[in-house]
């Protein structure tokens, strides 16, 4: 009886466990299939990318996909990334075919956009993703290294003779682009303004511009006076050199300005480096802040371009600036020299170059500009080699240059064409605000009427 009433009851929690199982089985079945038919991807920390991308015999045809935009892109990215934007990797998803089953590391600047794409990825069927926690900012908090030529870099004093710098990635502090959107053009009513120039008095080392413009039924007018307080010039077979120290003020009715101009010219056979100093006085023995503008072209064309942004967080005199700029080109040159990537090395050479010039400035300075060595208050450089000429680099005549015959001819040509850029600014801003910020930026950072007028000047042959 007993035997029988357990049987029984056996029974009983047989039926309820089918009964169970019978209600949960198709709900782990769902599970199951749902688990095996949707891929995911994984997301990982920079660490472990990083030894991904290291341990080239675990991982050997691994892929890094950058989906930033291509002006970040080319401010700095991974080793051997390619760019695919996120907002395009749909319509080109094509060209990662071969890569359906192998390891893809994503990353953008901060981990958002890299998320977006690895679900694009993981929707076309590729099923190894893995997606970079904090991005590129990460990776470069971390100390990795990244293929950059763009650097922001600060002077900071720690003893009464001595400093210390530090060279950051430029896109830590700017990952977008200088144009107003991108790739498209800012709005400008430039062209519907009326500008004329006329020289008022002109003698060797002197001249007067009279400036008109009318903007909204308003006439306008400046008076630019550039005098030549100081110049230099040295020829060689191969190297030609030309310094000027310039006096500029711009007065009005309601208004003056005047500010000093260094500019130094150097042509080399296989190069030429053009060093353009703005400095604002104080007082008669202070300059309240400065502007250089260093611009090397070389003769023979190379894959990348570079750009410094320095920002002294310290005072200086003129010449003890210059020294400081040498040692940082020096140390962009050893930089360049440990880079992992070939194209990046060839920068080296440029900035040893470069150092020498700005050091054989400083040395100009000391010896002939000792009257106007003063202390700068603020200071700010931007060192870039660039790329600017038709069809290559620049080219040098057979034989070095002559001096310029009439150098105020090149300012008065700079001047013109630095007041219609600055007019077209402040119509954007006027009638678009929100590119007020854009365009205060570039003024006070790059220096972009100087640049611009130089290059338009040389490139039209204005200058003699």
């Amino acid at each position: 009886m007993n035997l029988k009433n357990s049987l029984k009851h056996i029974s009983h929690k047989t039926i309820a466990l089918f009964i169970i199982t019978a209600f949960l089985l198709p709900s782990f079945s769902l599970i199951i299939m749902v688990t095996a038919e949707e891929q995911i991807y994984q997301n990982i920390t920079i660490d472990t990318a990083n030894y991904m991308i290291k341990h080239e015999n675990k991982y050997p045809n691994l892929v890094i996909l950058d989906v930033r935009t291509s002006c970040e892109y080319e401010k700095g990215h991974l080793y051997n990334a390619i760019l695919i934007p996120h907002d395009e990797l749909e319509i080109r998803i094509n060209e990662l075919e071969e890569y359906k089953n192998t390891e893809i590391i994503v990353y953008c600047k901060s981990g958002y956009r890299s998320q977006l794409a690895s679900e694009i990825l993981v929707e076309y069927g590729f099923t190894k993703v893995y997606n970079i926690l904090g991005g590129i900012l990460a990776w470069i908090d971390a100390n990795y290294p990244i293929w950059t030529s763009y650097h922001y870099i600060t002077v900071n004093e720690i003893a009464d003779t001595k400093f210390e710098l530090l060279i950051e990635p430029l896109l830590l502090y700017y990952s977008g682009c200088l144009s107003c959107n991108e790739n498209q053009e800012c709005p400008s009513q430039s062209e519907s303004i009326n500008i004329t120039s006329k020289v008022l008095e002109q003698q060797e080392d002197h001249i007067t511009i009279l400036n008109r413009f009318e903007l909204n039924g308003t006439v306008y007018e400046f008076i630019h006076t550039h005098t030549i307080l100081w110049s230099y010039n040295k020829f060689t077979s191969t190297i030609n050199k030309s310094a000027y120290f310039i006096s500029t003020e711009i007065t009005s009715e309601n208004y003056y300005l005047q500010y000093y101009q260094l500019e130094y010219l150097i042509y080399h056979n296989n190069y030429k480096l053009t060093i353009y100093t703005r400095l604002d006085p104080l007082n008669s023995e202070t300059y309240n802040s400065s502007f250089t503008n260093l611009k090397y072209t070389p003769v023979n064309e190379k894959a990348i371009t570079s750009m410094e942004f320095v920002q002294f967080n310290m005072s200086v005199i003129l010449s003890q600036q210059y020294d400081i700029l040498a040692d940082i080109a020096e140390e962009m040159a050893k930089i360049y020299k440990k880079s992992e990537g070939l194209d990046i090395m060839e920068l080296y050479y440029a900035y040893i170059d470069i150092k020498e010039g700005i050091a054989s400035l400083s040395e100009l300075v000391k010896e002939q500009l000792l009257k106007y060595d003063w202390q700068i208050l603020e200071s700010f450089a931007v060192l870039a080699d660039i790329y600017t000429d038709n069809g290559g680099g620049y080219t040098p005549p057979p034989s070095p240059p002559p001096p310029p015959s009439d150098p105020l001819r090149c300012f008065f040509c700079e001047v013109g064409c630095g007041v219609a850029l600055l007019l077209g600014c402040i119509i954007a801003c006027l009638f678009y605000p929100v590119f007020c910020p854009l365009c205060i930026w570039i003024m006070n950072y790059i220096d972009v009427l100087h640049v611009s007028c130089s290059i338009a000047c040389e490139y039209f042959k204005w200058c003699p």
